[in-house]
């Protein structure tokens, strides 16, 4: 019995002195500072797009806009439409892309093919619309979307039927798209 009396009191000491050297090291500890939050990552701003704005408008001529700027953008660029623009027949909502050009009718003209609100202008090129632009299209999602973009960029579409034939569309969902989309 006397010798458990004295392994228990050695283990007490043991444990004293490791304690009170464990509280003696502990207030040596150097405080963390921060001494500069990491700065939020920021986006660079995109390019400015450069646009052609004709037809009736009080300045035709080439605009620079920001990224993002729609049709009315362009047209308020050119110093508004005239009184014999046609604005109906304009999507002045449409988004405007880099190198387009926008003709602004005047009443009974038609647009010319591939300037802004024209039938052409109006389809998706599928050599330059972005995933998320062709997820829009019937039966397209974001895996065919991405494989189309990957296709693209190594060879780009002469013909829109090349979805079919390359083997990135179903020939369904070719048929509810080809009236929707082009090749630029």
């Amino acid at each position: 019995m006397r010798t458990t009396i004295l392994i228990l009191v050695a283990i007490a000491a043991v444990a004293v002195v490791a304690l009170t050297l464990a509280h003696l090291h502990g207030g040596d500890a150097q405080p963390v500072v921060v001494v500069e939050d990491t700065p939020a990552p920021t986006r660079s701003p995109e390019p400015p797009i450069v646009v052609d704005v004709a037809g009736a408008v009080a300045h035709p001529g080439v605009y620079r806009l920001t990224a993002g700027s729609r049709i009315a953008d362009a047209l308020t660029a050119a110093g508004g439409a005239t009184e014999e623009a046609d604005l109906v027949a304009l999507n002045k909502a449409a988004p405007v892309r880099d190198g387009q050009r926008i003709y602004v009718p005047r009443p009974g003209e038609t647009v010319p093919a591939g300037s802004g609100g024209s039938d052409a202008q109006l389809k998706i090129d599928v050599n330059h619309a972005t995933a998320s632009e062709l997820e829009a299209l019937p039966g397209i999602g974001p895996t065919i979307a991405a494989r189309i973009v990957r296709s693209r960029g190594s060879h780009p579409f002469a013909r829109i039927e090349e979805l079919q034939t390359r083997g990135l569309v179903t020939a369904r969902v070719f048929a509810d798209i080809k009236d929707l989309v082009t090749t630029r």
